[in-house]
């Protein structure tokens, strides 16, 4: 079920890939395309891919630290490894839910214990929700005016909403690492009410689940709290790495020769096409994340806005794609495991 359902949500990429093209080619006139294709410095296609790779090697070095701290042994190149493999799978899974338990399993394949996978994996998971609350508060309260009396009033509600789902995982994260007791009622109301309405079935298979996965979560916050040096040296990278994504779009913005739109001005925009994005269940937030970031983009790009959309999506979404499926290839061809056929075991 689950080999099929990876297989469909490959072809739906596929689908969305194609309709992006034809879009370009036949919703924007030829000529424009045409044009925007000769405007683009290639240097700066170079650079923004730069910026993605950079984003990758950011997210890797703070996994690996965190990995590194549990098990010396552990390589930076498997920390990279499970980097895309994580993209990939998230990429195209709904909600990026298939990423991490990929990660875990590569990793243990690799020599770490399994909870020493998880505990790296959550750690990196908490600094980075943590991170992308801060950035996007700050960049709320910063471009408040571009909702209240800008061109963007129409999104105000969608991006408040991305904002409240993001910060909503946040709190979450932190209401089980310290309100432990009155979280775990909370979650066994939660079953037995859903059970009641018969929404799930074997209410209390259910609870001891989340009771198990509430003492892992638990330990590995323990971790963390221990940690406070290696936790502000996560917190720096994600912050650098979360810059080099928001920032790719600027660098693409130069290559059209444009100039009226500062940095910060982009970054914005770009982070609120990510809260936009960030509750829409499909995989990679197909459609959502086109039409956000046209929307935010349209009056800053002018005639370039659709190949700079394709542009964006290629480097933040397809690439990753490719070449995780790459890595997966590559790691099947050598003799290790294939993954996809670890995930449709599982």
């Amino acid at each position: 079920m689950k080999k099929k359902s990876n297989k469909l949500n490959l072809i739906i990429c596929g689908i969305a890939f194609v309709v992006m093209l034809l879009y370009m080619f036949f919703v924007d006139k030829i000529e424009n395309l045409v044009n925007s294709i000769t405007s683009i410095n290639p240097l700066f296609l170079l650079i923004a891919v730069g910026f993605m790779c950079g984003y990758w090697f950011f997210e890797a070095a703070g996994l690996h630290i965190a990995a590194k701290s549990l098990d010396p042994k552990v390589k930076f190149k498997d920390s990279l490894f499970v980097t895309m493999i994580g993209q990939y799978f998230n990429c195209i899974t709904p909600c990026a839910t298939g990423g991490q338990p990929m990660q875990v399993y590569y990793y243990t394949k690799r020599g770490l214990s399994l909870g020493s996978a998880m505990t790296a994996l959550v750690c990196r998971f908490i600094v980075y929700q943590f991170i992308l609350t801060v950035y996007s508060i700050v960049l709320l309260v910063c471009k408040l005016s571009m909702f209240t009396d800008g061109v963007f009033k129409g999104l105000t509600v969608l991006v408040l909403v991305g904002f409240a789902v993001n910060t909503a995982v946040i709190v979450m994260l932190f209401m089980v690492a310290f309100f432990r007791k009155p979280t775990t009622k909370l979650a066994h109301g939660v079953v037995k009410l859903l059970a009641k309405i018969k929404i799930i079935k074997d209410p209390d298979e259910k609870i001891i689940f989340i009771d198990n996965e509430l003492e892992q979560y638990h330990e590995n916050f323990l971790f963390i709290k221990s940690k406070p040096l290696l936790i502000l040296k996560m917190c720096l990278l994600t912050a650098v790495q979360l810059f080099l994504y928001f920032s790719i779009t600027y660098v693409i913005y130069l290559g059209f020769g444009l100039s009226e739109t500062d940095l910060f001005t982009i970054i914005a925009c770009q982070a609120f096409v990510l809260m936009i994005s960030s509750f829409v269940p499909l995989p990679g937030a197909m459609g959502a994340a086109e039409g956000s970031y046209a929307a935010f983009f349209g009056d800053i790009f002018g005639s370039f806005t659709a190949f700079s959309t394709f542009i964006w999506r290629f480097l933040t979404f397809y690439l990753p794609i490719i070449i995780g499926l790459v890595i997966n290839l590559f790691l099947t061809k050598s003799g290790k495991e294939n993954l996809s056929d670890m995930q449709n075991n599982a």
